[in-house]
Parts: C-alpha cells; sequence; structure tokens
C-alpha cells in the first residue's frame, strides 16, 4: 500500500546521516503483520555502492505467543540481513553504526514493544580499502534469537530475557554467544559467555599483513569470553587462545627483503616462540576487564603474568572458565558506588553521574505522574459528556 511505503520511506529518511529506500510493503492482516522488502540504507557521506544496512525482508508482527499471557507485544524476524562495516581512512568514509540510535527507527517502524527478535542467515563484514592488502572479513550464517525482551512472560529474574547468537567466520571459525540480559534499563544489565573456536588463522592474513605486517603459514586460532554488566559498570575477561602458530619464511620472496620487515617478522616467531607451551604448541593468555563502560580497564600485569603461566606452568584450557557471573558485576558496581576503585577523579565523575541520573529518573517520574493527570481529565470529560 502507498501510504505505507511512503511511511517506512519518511522514517528512513530522518535518520541522521543516512539515507534509504525500499522495494515493497506487502500487508498480512489476518496475522496482524507487514513485511519490508529490498530495504537499503547508506551514509551520506559514505560509500555509495556498499550500504550498511542491506535487509532482503522484514516481518513485524503482533507477537501472539505474549498475547495468549496477556501482553500486547511485537514480533521483528529479519531474512538474510547483511550489515557491512567500513574501516580506516576518514571518519565520514567509515561506516560503524555508532553515529545514531538505531532504536529510534527500529521503533518508528514497530508500534509494539518488541517481545521477540530473530534473525535468519545473516551476513556481517567489515572492509578496510585503506590498507595494501585491502581487508576483507565477514561473518556468515548469523542466526541470532532474542526472546522475552518486553518480559512479557513475567519473569522476577534480574536477567529475564534470552539472546542466542551463532555464525560462521572466514577461515571457518564457529561464534557461540549466550546471554541472558535485561534490555527494559536505558544502560541494560546482561551476562555473557562467548566462545569462537577453530579459526583457520592463514585466512586471516590479508588482515595480519595490513596491522601486524606478519604472515602466517598455519595455526589455529580460538577466543573465550564471560562479562558482565551491572547499571554500566562490567566485570569478565576476555582469553585469546592461539595454537600451532608459524610464521612464514620470507627469505625467498623478493618484494619482502625490506631489513625492517624481516627483522619484524623475526621478532614476532621469536615471541610467539618462548611464551608458547611447547607441548601443547599454545600460546595464550587471560586479558581480565573491568571499569565501566566508558572507562574500561585492562589489568596488564595479571594478563602478562597468565602469559607465562599458559608457557611454563600449565596451559590455559580451550573452554570457558566459568568464573564470572552476574553476582560479580553486581559487587563491582557496589565497589563503584562505594569508592573502592578508582581514583578521587573518578568518583566525583561517578557522583556526578549519579546526582544526574536521580535527576533524569526524577523528571521521569514527573511526566509520568503529569500524564496520569490528563488521562484521569480526559476519562472524566468522557464521562461528562456520557452523562
Amino acid at each position: 500500500p502507498y501510504f505505507v511505503t511512503r511511511y517506512v520511506n519518511k522514517v528512513l529518511a530522518e535518520i541522521p546521516g543516512y539515507w534509504g529506500k525500499i522495494d515493497d510493503v506487502d500487508i498480512s492482516l489476518y496475522r496482524g503483520a507487514y513485511q519490508i522488502e529490498g530495504m537499503e540504507l547508506y551514509k551520506v557521506e559514505g560509500n555509495d555502492r556498499i550500504p550498511f544496512l542491506d535487509f532482503p525482508e522484514i516481518d513485524l508482527s503482533v507477537y501472539w505467543k505474549a498475547l495468549l499471557k496477556g501482553k500486547v507485544a511485537g514480533e521483528v524476524a529479519f531474512a538474510r540481513p547483511v550489515i557491512n562495516f567500513i574501516g580506516g581512512g576518514s571518519e565520514a568514509k567509515s561506516q560503524s553504526g555508532t553515529d545514531t540510535d538505531w532504536t529510534e527507527p527500529l521503533k518508528d517502524l514497530m508500534p509494539l514493544q518488541i517481545d521477540k527478535l530473530t534473525t535468519t542467515d545473516g551476513k556481517i563484514t567489515f572492509n578496510d580499502f585503506s590498507t595494501r592488502p585491502r581487508v576483507d572479513l565477514s561473518m556468515t550464517n548469523v542466526d541470532l534469537t532474542a526472546t522475552n525482551l518486553s518480559n512479557a512472560e513475567q519473569r522476577v529474574e534480574t536477567l529475564p530475557s534470552d539472546v542466542r547468537l551463532t555464525a560462521v567466520s572466514i577461515g571457518n571459525g564457529k561464534l557461540n554467544v549466550n546471554m541472558q540480559a535485561n534490555v527494559l534499563k536505558p544502560t541494560p544489565d546482561f551476562d555473557l559467555d562467548l566462545r569462537f573456536e577453530n579459526v583457520n588463522i592463514p585466512a586471516l592474513n590479508d588482515f595480519f599483513k595490513a596491522y601486524a605486517k606478519v604472515d602466517l603459514e598455519r595455526g589455529n586460532f580460538n577466543l573465550y569470553s564471560e562479562l558482565a554488566l551491572r547499571e554500566g559498570v562490567v566485570k569478565g575477561y576476555v582469553k585469546p587462545v592461539a595454537r600451532d602458530l608459524k610464521f612464514i619464511d620470507w627469505k625467498d620472496k623478493d618484494e619482502f627483503k625490506n631489513p625492517v620487515h624481516l627483522a619484524w617478522e623475526g621478532l614476532a616467531g621469536l615471541v610467539a616462540e618462548i611464551f608458547e607451551n611447547q607441548p601443547k604448541d599454545q600460546l595464550a593468555t587471560v586479558i581480565p576487564v573491568s571499569g565501566t563502560l566508558e572507562k574500561t580497564e585492562v589489568d596488564v600485569w595479571k594478563t602478562l603474568a597468565n602469559v607465562l603461566r599458559n608457557a611454563f606452568v600449565q596451559s590455559l584450557a580451550l573452554e570457558t572458565d566459568g568464573t564470572i557471573t552476574f553476582a560479580d558485576a553486581i559487587q563491582a558496581y557496589r565497589d563503584q558506588l562505594s569508592g573502592k576503585s578508582g581514583n578521587k577523579t573518578d568518583k566525583d565523575e561517578r557522583k556526578a553521574e549519579r546526582k544526574e541520573r536521580r535527576e533524569e529518573r526524577k523528571e521521569q517520574r514527573q511526566q509520568r505522574r503529569e500524564e496520569r493527570k490528563l488521562e484521569k481529565e480526559k476519562k472524566q470529560k468522557k464521562q461528562e459528556i456520557n452523562t
């Protein structure tokens, strides 16, 4: 229908810094749904050949499962969505998506509070056209299922929503993310478990040559992480593990007879050889992560200690450690409030932030009171008219 297509195009046109178009809109009245087909969204000053968002089909509907439980909510399903990130070069030419609030256009397209969101057979790409060689990375078969986002099930847990994400990377790596979350807050709380396993490192050689100036003949990469977030305070770790690393020998390659390059290659290979666990042929560490979203801190000394522990004491396991829970984020948040972590400047900043949040909540409460008052007056007037 023309008026629905026009409305969707209007929503896309109002996204700051972007322009977009759609092919068609179909309405399914019996499902309480409509489908947007062929949506493409481009950055105004970005690459005019590669859209930031390329969504062949979006289905927006009433979520009947929530309705049967007494809550009116919506469901959004993306089929074969593609998100294209571009790095390097000027900020204007990059595509990161961090320059706008994407929840606003989604709310405009789906007037109901979203309780379920899914993607099937998605793709995420990253390109950097400013490097030599050009960097071209991708994640395919991206499947996401996020349920109970509006807590239609009325769970009493602190983290009532479930999020599951799977994908396959270049180099045939398998990504699995499991997360419990509360997305109803301005800054969502979550407890995340991530496993990214069995990436064939030579498939990433363009990335390594462009950014690290090294090339690898063989190797296997794994990444494990547990992160918990409470009121913007994060606690967790990231554990990268590389196995069976072998750097390419450049002795017979004329194009790499640069002495500086050869020295760097040799140093990188030497460091990897020294700090790998020889029986397991494994280079690994655990990187502790803490702080706030605005100021995340990494414990460098503990990171180095974990490198040495993997190399000379006991190799790190190829799995998440199970050492981080949401309770750790709660304790970290309490430590932040009590001033047990950070310097005086940090404490002053946190105090100001808490004051600002209190003022925001106060304004929100006042606004809700005024809305209820207006609603009450409307009902009274309606009753007077009826009588």
